[in-house]
């Protein structure tokens, strides 16, 4: 869990004060294509990727759209059926083999009520999540696919070979031609 824990002390969290947190965490894997929470299906973690990509996309008239990605150090989870305890309308996919650290919603309830830490905790990882959907939805209105797939190459050099055309073309909101032409003009 040292991934988790140098996530933590960016925000000057110590290994003691993460103590009862982590007892409450659980590893978990997913091989690369396993569906990790399906459309009407509740989000029962929220999860830190200690290695991996995700993805989330929905399937309205039968089609999967992507609306966005979670990489290695980063939180993620169907936040609105977690907090809201409602059933999802996203799928959640391993796109690479992952690995979690889990905390499940019952675990963190129960620390909120004992451990000031855990407020503390739950709302760094909550406040990462807001802003990550936050900003998604700024690029959607104010960026083009291009200024978009830019960004994500930026951001994420490493993982961006790992997506298959067909998801980053739907994430930035073309079809996979566009995104060739995209790629080659920027190349």
């Amino acid at each position: 869990m040292t991934s988790l824990i140098a996530y933590f002390a960016k925000f000057g969290f110590s290994e003691n004060d993460l103590s009862e947190f982590l007892s409450h965490v659980k590893k978990r894997d997913f091989a690369a294509g396993d569906l990790i929470l399906a459309n009407g299906q509740s989000e029962n973690y929220l999860s830190f990727i200690h290695s991996g990509i995700v993805r989330y996309y929905v399937t309205p008239n039968d089609k999967e759209i992507t609306f966005d990605f979670a990489f290695t150090n980063s939180f993620y989870c169907a936040y609105d059926s977690f907090y809201r305890r409602t059933k999802t309308e996203t799928y959640i996919e391993a796109l690479t083999n992952c690995e979690l650290y889990s905390i499940s919603y019952e675990s963190l309830q129960s620390l909120y009520e004992k451990c000031e830490t855990a407020k503390k905790i739950g709302r760094t990882a909550t406040e990462f999540l807001l802003d990550r959907k936050v900003k998604r939805e700024l690029d959607l209105l104010t960026k083009t696919p291009q200024e978009r797939y830019e960004q994500l190459l930026k951001d994420q050099p490493r993982y961006i070979e790992k997506i298959p055309l067909k998801y980053l073309a739907s994430y930035i909101g073309v079809v996979p031609e566009t995104l060739s032409r995209i790629r080659k003009r920027i190349s």
